[in-house]
């Protein structure tokens, strides 16, 4: 039912333990089949639509929570980060939805054409899989901060209790078993899509990041050996100019084609991207004054925090990543290196040159803007920009400091 991208071989992709989860715990975003059958695209949008409300619901209960305490500080707080956190999924989650069938049409598009193998690229491979390591660090805080809300829930039904998972109040008696059980499993489904969503889409843009780097990456250094091996023979070979065109051609589609997949990634993700950067200070803000005021029962914030912290500079990692080592702001250095000067020295055919400078001036002029990730064109990703958002939450923080 679930769609399963495949390689360009046909295989099944094995896909790495945050895609997996993500991909279980997200039908919300994660697209079906081609093959799906009629009720699985019903069931999907019921869910949709369920799992919307269902949000709406608890969203009301925590605003219901913030005006009982309003006059609270500490109980204020203790429950802002989910409530911050739920308004941070409806958007990011919801869009997302929305726009599944691009969300599989990107994937589809990467695990056939994008994505650097073992087999094809070791070196290349093995560094990506390196690069996915600081989301995999804090996608597993995020999942100890999803357990320990578990552990809550559990201890208190083992004291006798019936305790809620997250800081609301709700409009019912939420006592009796046969509301408390359903309710118990709503909170389990939004907490699992919470953290999916957090995983998921983070190692997903690194994954396509990183692979579209060593896409670029692969195609200068084709570039180059097939260069090499034409000025060897262009002395003697007649044709060489037309096979220099024809190298310069070949390697003007690839890029263009890596270009546009990679400018697809960032409408995909511009969005997103921008709703997590504007509710990343406010919400680490408030995690690090309830771990300052009391660590000991905030446990749970400990991850949270951590997690939040290392969050932000895995993307602001990623877009000085792009940024410094961009393949792509490489690419018209590479055409202008490509040692066009050797090849005209043989010749003396004006229109041929000329059609030869034609090319290299147009792959220095498709190249000319570099790639890079934005927050709807509001701000550049980068570690600057990442260290700049945690100096503003130190900053709310000793102002909530200094309120209390």
């Amino acid at each position: 039912m679930l769609f399963t991208p495949r390689l360009a071989n046909g295989k099944a992709v094995q896909l790495p333990w945050p895609l997996a989860f993500y991909r279980r715990c997200n039908i919300i975003c994660w697209p079906l089949e081609d093959g799906a059958a009629w009720w699985t695209h019903s069931l999907t949008k019921f869910i949709y639509v369920f799992t919307f409300v269902l949000l709406l619901m608890f969203n009301e209960a925590e605003i219901r929570y913030f005006y009982y305490n309003r006059n609270n500080l500490d109980d204020l707080l203790t429950g802002l980060p989910t409530y911050l956190v739920m308004i941070e999924i409806h958007l990011r989650a919801f869009t997302a939805g929305l726009n599944k069938n691009s969300f599989k049409r990107m994937l589809t598009k990467f695990y056939a054409e994008i994505y650097v193998d073992k087999s094809s690229r070791p070196d290349i491979h093995a560094r990506n899989l390196r690069s996915y390591y600081p989301v995999v660090v804090f996608s597993t805080f995020y999942v100890c901060v999803y357990l320990s809300y578990i552990v809550y829930a559990v201890y208190g039904l083992a004291m006798g209790d019936k305790p809620l998972m997250y800081k609301m109040i709700l409009p019912f008696d939420h006592r009796d078993l046969r509301i408390y059980i359903p309710l118990m499993l709503s909170y389990l489904w939004v907490g699992a899509l919470t953290i999916a969503t957090l995983i998921g889409e983070s190692y997903i843009l690194t994954m396509f990041i990183h692979n579209i780097d060593g896409r670029y990456e692969i195609m200068r250094d084709n570039l180059m050996l097939r260069i090499e091996k034409i000025l060897k023979s262009a002395p003697n070979d007649p044709s060489a100019l037309e096979k220099f065109n024809l190298v310069i051609v070949d390697t003007l589609k690839e890029n263009i084609r890596l270009n546009q997949f990679a400018h697809e990634v960032k409408r995909e993700f511009s969005f997103r991207i921008f709703i997590l950067f504007s509710f990343l200070a406010a919400t680490l803000c408030i995690l690090v004054f309830k771990v300052y005021t009391s660590p000991a029962n905030n446990i749970q914030y400990i991850f949270w925090t951590i997690g939040k912290i290392l969050e932000a500079i895995a993307f602001g990692q990623i877009g000085t990543t792009i940024a410094t080592r961009n393949q792509t702001d490489a690419i018209s250095s590479m055409y202008y290196e490509s040692k066009w000067e050797s090849i005209i020295q043989y010749y003396t055919d004006p229109k041929a040159n000329a059609r030869l400078m034609k090319f290299i001036t147009l792959a220095i002029a498709i190249n000319e803007k570099p790639f890079n990730l934005t927050g709807m064109n509001f701000f550049d990703v980068s570690l600057a920009s990442a260290l700049t958002i945690l100096q503003g939450a130190s900053s709310y923080f000793t102002f909530l400091i200094s309120l209390r």
